[in-house]
C-alpha cells in the first residue's frame, strides 16, 4: 500500500507486520471468549491483539514509510546553493526531501543498495521516486558503493545528509563512515545525521530488539563526530529519531 505518488519499497513486515499479528490473535480472542477458555488465555489473546493494533498505528504515524523525509532543522543548507551527498540514500526518502526543501541545490546519491527490507532496492527505484517528486533533474549522479569507503574526492561537497543508514553498521563501521563524510566535505561544510532513537514508540512497536540503535547513545555519536572534526551546532529529537546538525571545522 502506497499513499501518494511515491513507492519507497518498504516491505510488509515493516509497514503492516503488526496487522499480521493482530488478525490471528483477534480471532483467537473471539474464540476464547465464545468457548469460555481459561481466563489467562483470554487475557493473553486480548493483550497481544491490543498491542499489535496500537503498535501498527504508532508505526504508521512515526515510520514515515510513504513520504519523503522532512528536514528536522531549517539550518541545513539554508543558503540553498551547493551540492549535497546523500549517504545511504536507499529508495530516496531523504534525497527527495532535501531537493524539494532546497530547490537551489544538486545532489549525489550513494548506496550499495543491499537493504533487503526495500523491495526492488536499486538506482531505478531511486530515480522513480525522484521523478515522482519532480526533482530528478537535480540528481547529479548515483554512486553504487559502500558508505565506509566513499569513492569520491576530498572536499567535494557543501553538505552531506544521512538518514537511518550509518547506524545500520557496527561501531567501527559507523566511525569509519563519519570519517569518510568529513573527508568529502569542504571546510565549513554541513552534515545532517538522523539515527533511530529508542523512545517509547520504538520500544512499543519492537519490544525485543531496538533496531538500528545498537547500544550507542547520544554521547557516543557526539564524541565520534567531534573526533572527526565536526562542531555540533544543533541536536534534537523527533519520533523515534535523534538528529545532529554539524559543521566541519
Amino acid at each position: 500500500m502506497n499513499l501518494g505518488p511515491y513507492d519507497f519499497g518498504y516491505t510488509w513486515p515493516w509497514t503492516h507486520g503488526h496487522l499480521v499479528v493482530a488478525i490471528p490473535f483477534a480471532l483467537g480472542a473471539l474464540a476464547a471468549w465464545r468457548l469460555r477458555w481459561a481466563w489467562w488465555l483470554r487475557a493473553l489473546f486480548a493483550t497481544v491483539t491490543l498491542w499489535a493494533v496500537v503498535a501498527f498505528v504508532v508505526v504508521q504515524a512515526a515510520g514515515g514509510y510513504y513520504q519523503p523525509v522532512d528536514l528536522p532543522t531549517g539550518r541545513f543548507m539554508q543558503s540553498n546553493t551547493g551540492q549535497v551527498l546523500d549517504v545511504g540514500c536507499g529508495s530516496g526518502r531523504a534525497a527527495v526531501g532535501v531537493l524539494k526543501a532546497r530547490p537551489g541545490v544538486t545532489l549525489v546519491a550513494l548506496d550499495n543498495f543491499s537493504a533487503d527490507y526495500i523491495a526492488g532496492n536499486g538506482p531505478d527505484l531511486l530515480r522513480r521516486n525522484l521523478r515522482a517528486g519532480g526533482v530528478e533533474a537535480r540528481l547529479t549522479r548515483i554512486v553504487s558503493a559502500d558508505m565506509r569507503q566513499i569513492p569520491l574526492d576530498d572536499g567535494t561537497f557543501d553538505g552531506v545528509i544521512s538518514t537511518y543508514a550509518i547506524d545500520h553498521v557496527n561501531r567501527e563501521g559507523s566511525a569509519q563512515t563519519v570519517k569518510e563524510v568529513a573527508r568529502v566535505l569542504r571546510p565549513g561544510g554541513e552534515f545532517l545525521l538522523l539515527i533511530m532513537r529508542a523512545d517509547w514508540r520504538l520500544r512499543l512497536a519492537y519490544p525485543l530488539p531496538h533496531l538500528h540503535v545498537g547500544g550507542r547513545g547520544d554521547q557516543w555519536w557526539r564524541t565520534t563526530l567531534e573526533a572527526q572534526g565536526f562542531d555540533i551546532v544543533e541536536q534534537g529529537t523527533r519520533p523515534a529519531t535523534t538528529y545532529f546538525y554539524a559543521r566541519k571545522r
